[in-house]
């Protein structure tokens, strides 16, 4: 065997080591010369290397394979800088991996025993190792800059920088634009969430819904943290790449972070905003507590598509109680209710639900290093394009699936309804016999119920009319939805880019990482979630943000344990539990009762003293007595309550 030199020797060495389960000592240790023997007395197993003269290398001359030792648990050869190295994957998807797991996978994987102090130098190595890996992808961002920008010039990667140091970066690539202005609606949401590196900072991102309601992003940018500053400059960027000066014609929902309102005020100020509405109610909760009849009100209230039903559905909410409905109408209720919106966007949805499908769809990538994290996210979205065009493009319709789902569905709320028609392009709508009317107009595409014009997907109104004019529905059903319309968002590939090792030079300086936010402290794993979220993990119903009621004063605001107000002491002496009795115990226990009246106790038959159990002493007129009362007197509860304690006679507990 050859080796480059004493180090590649070294780690040989060590993996013979780790692989074979004995400890092997160096004999002789330099540059050019290497000798190591087993550790145990009298073992033949013995390797000597050295330098070999015009190769450059040291070559192993002499190797006694054998060993009459056994295997060892635990091997002095074992080091930390070995775990840090042989797991250096797993420290990457979890830098904070517990000492205890690390201790255990090397038991089962190697079959050697390691102490929890060199799991946590293992750990602090690994953690030095990936810290270095993380600087050194910022300084490839350049080269990773031009890569992009060699693959399409049209592709936008932008920077800004302090004094060379990394500060922000955006991406948005021309495919994915030319496919949002070709085949989607002008609605997008925006939201950022969390990067787990060593560095920290966040991930903005505006995602749109394709003509299946399904995500679509836009662009995306790394920023060091999350306030007006940031999300102005990502909307400015964004405003640039899709050519609008002042957001006229654009939807955005948000979810009302910091800042975010106030800089699409002065970037957009023409956009119409949105406000995800299980965010409100969340934030409501919180202050008022939840419940089945407020959350079912306030999704009435929030889907209400016209200012009647929206205040029908108000005043049922002020019932429960009227302060409470006042102050949701001072949550921006116009921001987050169908009455008030507008049908330029022919979106009616009121959460911001696409934006947490794709921060869900990155989250393994979040902890990742820069350039890998952007590297994962670029080629998961190329897979996509292609392969929700070839879904639609294979498929023989007219209308994308999800939005023919919920046609159906208006097809089944149409019955029971009349249509009249007026002759020209509108229909009158009844429901049966009663005087619920709406008016329907063809010419426009409208509903008096708003919600055809809403969604761009007729309502069990419009479908009514539509059957009375005996047309289908479906040709009715706006062309954002259409299966051509959809299949323009996908036309455009995205182009795949080489590895770091094909990748142009740059001339500017290499960029340098930001300061570490938080490396030694173990991270939280788990999302924190949010109020009123289910979570699937729970096996018993949460109490959070119910009133407590108090079991002593019965008070609503705190509990027993809290409770101002002096204990009850009970007016009695607990009663004891009625438990089967036979025959024979029956007469055991008259008996005993009996002689216990007149002043003789007389001890039942002893039994072998049963393994583990201690003796009771029992009381011959009240029952069972605590071992700590084993005298006569009086015995005060906990609770206040008091005992007299009787004449007792100790038997087995089996009894």
């Amino acid at each position: 065997m050859e080796f480059e030199n004493a180090i590649e020797f070294r780690e040989a060495i060590t993996n013979y080591c780790v692989r074979t389960g004995r400890d092997v000592r160096l004999t002789k240790n330099n540059a050019k010369k290497m000798g190591a023997r087993c550790s145990a007395n009298k073992c033949p197993f013995y390797i000597w290397a050295s330098y070999h003269r015009g190769q450059g290398n040291l070559v192993v001359k002499t190797l006694i394979p054998v060993h009459s030792c056994g295997r060892l648990e635990t091997l002095k050869k074992m080091r930390a800088a070995w775990i840090a190295k042989t797991y250096h994957i797993k420290f990457k998807v979890n830098p904070y991996l517990r000492c205890r797991e690390i201790v255990e996978t090397i038991w089962t994987e190697h079959g050697i025993r390691v102490s929890l102090w060199m799991a946590l130098k293992a750990r602090r190595k690994a953690q030095n190792l990936i810290l270095g890996e993380y600087r050194e992808q910022y300084s490839l961002l350049y080269r990773y800059a031009e890569e992009i920008k060699r693959s399409n010039p049209r592709n936008t990667i932008k920077f800004k920088l302090n004094n060379n140091v990394f500060e922000r970066l955006y991406i948005c690539f021309d495919a994915i634009k030319k496919g949002f202005l070709a085949g989607c609606r002008r609605f997008f949401g925006i939201d950022g969430c969390f990067l787990k590196g060593p560095f920290g900072g966040q991930l903005l991102v505006a995602v749109r819904r394709d003509g299946n309601n399904q995500m679509y992003p836009i662009a995306w940018a790394c920023v060091e943290v999350e306030d007006t500053n940031s999300w102005g400059c990502f909307l400015q960027l964004l405003a640039d790449d899709l050519d609008t000066h002042d957001g006229r014609g654009y939807t955005i929902m948000s979810d009302q972070q910091k800042g975010l309102l106030k800089a699409i005020s002065i970037v957009w100020p023409a956009a119409e905003t949105r406000v995800c509405a299980r965010h409100v109610y969340c934030n409501f909760r919180q202050v008022y507590g939840g419940g089945l009849e407020y959350r079912r009100d306030f999704w009435k209230i929030a889907k209400s598509t016209t200012m009647n039903d929206f205040n029908a559905n108000m005043e049922l909410f002020k019932a429960i109680k009227v302060e409470e409905g006042d102050d949701l109408l001072k949550r921006n209720h116009t921001k987050w209710i169908r009455a008030f919106f507008t049908s330029q966007s022919e979106c009616d949805c009121i959460d911001n639900n696409m934006n947490e499908v794709f921060n869900a769809y990155i989250l393994s990538s979040r902890h990742k290093p820069i350039i890998t994290m952007l590297v994962d996210i670029r080629e998961s979205l190329m897979e996509r394009l292609h392969k929700k065009r070839d879904f639609i493009a294979n498929k023989d319709i007219l209308i994308c699936p999800r939005i023919q789902k919920r046609l159906e569905k208006a097809k089944l709320d149409a019955r029971g309804w009349l249509a009249f028609w007026d002759g020209h392009f509108s229909y009158g709508v009844r429901e049966g016999a009663t005087q619920v009317r709406y008016a329907v107009s063809f010419l426009d595409r409208t509903c008096s119920c708003n919600a055809w014009q809403l969604s761009g997907v007729p309502c069990n109104h419009a479908v009514t009319a539509i059957w009375k004019a005996m047309e289908h529905p479906e040709h009715y059903v706006s062309h954002w939805y259409s299966k051509e319309t959809y299949l323009k968002a996908y036309l455009f590939p995205l182009e795949p880019l080489n590895g770091p090792q094909q990748w142009p030079t740059s001339m500017y300086e290499p960029i340098e990482a930001p300061g570490c936010k938080k490396l030694q402290n173990r991270p939280t794993v788990k999302r924190k979630p949010s109020v009123g979220e289910n979570v699937q993990d729970n096996i018993k119903l949460s109490k959070k943000g119910l009133p407590h009621k108090c079991s002593n004063c019965g008070e609503v605001g705190h509990n027993k344990r809290k409770c101002s107000m002096p204990l009850k002491v009970p007016n009695g002496p607990p009663v004891a539990k009625k438990t089967a009795t036979t025959p024979t115990q029956s007469t055991q226990t008259e008996t005993t009762t009996s002689q216990a009246e007149t002043g003789v106790l007389v001890a039942p038959k002893q039994k072998k003293q049963a393994k583990g159990k201690q003796p009771m002493y029992v009381n011959a007129q009240q029952g069972f007595a605590p071992m700590h009362n084993k005298g006569v007197g009086v015995y005060t509860y906990p609770n206040g309550f008091q005992r007299q304690a009787m004449v007792s006679v100790c038997i087995d507990s089996s009894l």
